[in-house]
């Protein structure tokens, strides 16, 4: 006999009005600034009870409002209060702070599509959720088709003016780093770290442009990980979600992924000393950037077993994570580490199968 999966809210399903309600409360979610990175959940809620139809309008309806705010709204309060009124009025809105500084900017372009960044991910998730895939293959699976779209739409949106999106886009990076270093701090040292800014703003804005890629896809994980571990507890209650996870805690990263960051680590020297091309160092870059995340992971989630495996206090528990916030330029190099290396050593077979 077949046992029914867990459902997440029980067995009735959701109204119209029901997924209207939650795409609305995902674009506050999404214009917040502070709970953007839980933009999806609502979706995922929707898509798991309702689907079809009812989950699209619940998608569709942010979409029109942000429409109408960038289409309406902003042209409206720009004739009435001039461009520097209407961005104090609307600071809120995404995409409008790159407006004056990179060519061919649309914000309208930027902010709806940023939205369905999120409302892919919520979809996927939804989708996704109650099959039986291990925590790699869910987030490495969602993680490549929303990177995939996101690539897809950027190839498509700078059709033919690529070279001026990306000369936008450093010049943007070059901006900003001389409005940083407009103060002139007290101390002699940031004085000296002030002048290096200054003088390679062009060679860091570079950099900053060809790791982007690294960048957005890190972010997408850190979203992904984010929503999965809100999602698993919030929705307890209602019968749960993502049933065939299993404990986060002893989650870990495929034996594969090492071979991938040596391989990288080898083509990083021998295009150091032999081939000089730029672009295998930019993509390799790129590959140890999200490999540092990952592990970052895998190393939090060794604390975190360890924190269960010693039954410490829920207090205690945020003390140590507040201390990790707190600390956390040296410490995270520490968990990378032990992410990396947990690989060979496995250190939470440190602890007897019989505890």
């Amino acid at each position: 006999m077949e046992v029914p999966l867990p459902s997440t809210g029980g067995s009735r399903p959701l109204s119209l009005f029901g997924a209207l309600g939650l795409g609305l409360m995902s674009l506050l979610m999404y214009l917040s600034g502070l709970l953007v990175w839980l933009t999806p959940l609502p979706l995922l809620y929707a898509y798991r009870r309702a689907r079809g139809i009812k989950a699209m309008a619940g998608i569709l309806l942010p979409m029109a409002i942000l429409a109408a705010i960038y289409g309406a709204l902003l042209p409206f309060a720009t004739d009435r209060l001039g461009a520097e009124g209407a961005l104090k009025l609307f600071f809120w809105v995404p995409g409008l702070g790159l407006g004056p500084t990179v060519e061919s900017w649309n914000p309208a372009v930027f902010g709806i599509a940023y939205y369905l960044f999120f409302a892919l991910i919520g979809v996927l998730l939804g989708e996704f959720e109650a099959q039986p895939y291990s925590m790699t293959r869910l987030v490495g699976q969602t993680a490549a088709i929303v990177f995939l779209f996101l690539a897809l739409w950027l190839a498509l949106y700078t059709w033919g003016t690529w070279g001026d999106f990306v000369r936008g886009l450093e010049g943007y990076f070059v901006k900003m780093l001389q409005e940083i270093t407009k103060a002139t701090p007290a101390d002699e040292e940031m004085q000296v770290q002030w002048a290096m800014l200054k003088d390679h703003a062009e060679g860091i804005a570079y950099y900053a442009v060809r790791l982007l890629p690294a960048m957005v896809f890190n972010l997408l994980l850190f979203v992904l990980w984010l929503n999965i571990v809100v999602a698993r507890r919030l929705f307890a209650a209602w019968g749960g979600v993502f049933p065939f996870l299993g404990e986060l805690k002893n989650w870990r990263l495929p034996f594969l992924g090492v071979w991938v960051v040596i391989a990288f680590a080898f083509l990083w020297i021998f295009d150091a000393y032999v081939l000089k091309l730029d672009w295998l160092k930019v993509a390799a870059l790129n590959v140890f950037i999200v490999f540092a995340l990952i592990y970052f992971f895998q190393g939090l989630a060794i604390v975190a077993f360890y924190l269960n495996r010693w039954s410490l206090s829920p207090m205690i528990r945020l003390v140590l994570y507040a201390v990790l916030l707190l600390f956390f330029q040296p410490l995270s190099f520490l968990l990378v580490a032990f992410g990396f290396f947990d690989s060979w050593f496995d250190f939470r077979k440190l602890v007897p199968k019989s505890a």
